[in-house]
């Protein structure tokens, strides 16, 4: 059995890969007994906002309006107006949620919209059979924006609502093309 060195931090000892007979069994870069450590990058700031909406009546075929809940001081996420959210070039991922009473037997439908069409496989369809009924759903989706791009979620129902609720969140993914 090896004698090993005592280091101040007992980590160091169990790095694996190290040959300098103090640790063991191959050598690494942050091992402090072995030398020096290759200078690291910075990592990237993270870019992410949220939007949200509460204790509103949704307007059917209308996109959600929204207010700032988190600003991306970074400009990738930015909201235009009170629907449109402004998407640099990216990858992004995005979570929603939306909800609503709906006054009658019927139907919510949310669809997201952006990179110039409706996206039907990340939308949200909830279908109620009485009335004043909770409505409810939430959505996640990772995407590509090649160009910049609007991003709006839009409202469809057969019937009334009140008490809407939504919120949506962005996180601009690190990844090259």
């Amino acid at each position: 059995m090896r004698k090993r060195k005592i280091f101040d931090n007992w980590l160091d000892c169990l790095r694996p890969r190290c040959d300098c007979k103090n640790c063991f069994p191959e050598k690494i870069p942050c091992c402090p007994c072995c030398g020096p450590q290759e200078p690291q990058p910075e990592p990237e700031e993270d870019v992410f906002a949220s939007f949200v909406v509460f204790e509103v009546q949704f307007a059917n075929e209308q996109s959600i309006f929204w207010g700032v809940g988190t600003e991306d001081p970074t400009g990738n996420i930015t909201l235009e107006d009170n629907t449109r959210i402004v998407l640099e070039p990216g990858y992004y991922y995005i979570a929603y949620s939306v909800s609503a009473v709906l006054d009658n037997a019927g139907y919510m439908q949310i669809t997201p919209f952006y990179n110039g069409a409706a996206h039907l496989e990340y939308g949200i369809y909830f279908k109620t059979g009485t009335a004043s009924s909770s409505a409810c759903g939430s959505g996640f989706m990772i995407i590509s924006v090649p160009s910049r791009t609007n991003f709006t979620l839009n409202y469809n129902s057969s019937v009334g609502n009140r008490s809407g609720a939504a919120s949506i969140t962005f996180l601009k993914l690190n990844r090259e093309s």
